[in-house]
């Protein structure tokens, strides 16, 4: 087996990668052979976009539920219960 081989990533692989660094940090060569492989894939590349886009809008809207106001909450609960 050569270097290359050694080092390239499958599609399946490089989307797992993409997914666990959301998780948890990278190791260098596994952030190393994404690199590489993004670099070469544009269907990977695309999808490594479109998950920013969605984590990014995920995190924004799950942020600003948990930043309202839990006594106003509590109060339209408690409304719509009477």
């Amino acid at each position: 087996m050569n270097l290359m081989n050694a080092t390239m990533l499958s599609c399946i692989k490089a989307t797992e990668l993409m997914e666990q660094k959301e998780l948890m940090p990278l190791s260098l060569l596994q952030k190393v052979q994404l690199q590489m492989h993004v670099a070469m894939c544009s269907g990977c590349r695309n999808y490594m976009k479109q998950t920013a886009l969605i984590n990014k809008l995920l995190n924004k809207t799950f942020n600003s539920v948990l930043q309202t106001d839990t006594a106003t909450l509590e109060e339209k609960i408690l409304s719509k219960i009477s």
